[in-house]
């Protein structure tokens, strides 16, 4: 506790100061206030970091803040500020692979099939499609649903025939 203490110090007085620039020092000090149970204090310094960096810092902050939310304060404020983030930025794919992951991880089988559903409805590149066809199947395999896995086949032979056209 008093080590935990003494980076937080470090952390507030000397890195925020000094770096305040730095998204890896607001993300670290978000993740160590995590990491002791202080979760409103690291909620707290996301509008703060978010004022003192630059704006093409801010999708991967909130990222940040969004998975530490999932690992170590509730889930379902981490998949608010990703729902948030993925409405200003639909095409961001390292965005939404990551809140996929984050679900599976929760175990909630059905919100992550729900983000699936949406995933595979967006309109992008076959190539990146085909990435999300096979998460949808794998994920549906390991939850041993075959015929569900069947189903997104099908859905992925139709889009490859519509995109074909």
């Amino acid at each position: 506790a008093v080590v935990s203490t003494q980076s937080t110090g470090i952390y507030s007085s000397v890195l925020l100061k000094k770096h305040r620039r730095s998204r890896k020092v607001w993300c670290s000090y978000a993740a160590s206030l995590g990491s002791q149970d202080r979760m409103t204090e690291a909620r707290d310094l996301l509008p703060k970091a978010l004022k003192s960096l630059s704006k093409h810092k801010h999708v991967r902050t909130i990222s940040h803040f969004a998975q530490l939310e999932y690992r170590c304060g509730e889930p379902t404020k981490g998949a608010t500020m990703f729902e948030n983030v993925l409405t200003s930025y639909p095409g961001r794919l390292d965005l939404w692979s990551v809140y996929m992951d984050r679900t599976i991880a929760l175990g909630d089988n059905e919100q992550t099939r729900l983000l699936l559903d949406r995933v595979i409805g967006l309109k992008l590149p076959p190539k990146k499609m085909k990435f999300f066809f096979k998460r949808y199947i794998d994920f549906e395999v390991s939850q041993g649903e075959e015929e569900r896995a069947e189903n997104v086949r099908k859905l992925a032979k139709e889009f490859i025939e519509s995109s074909d056209q």
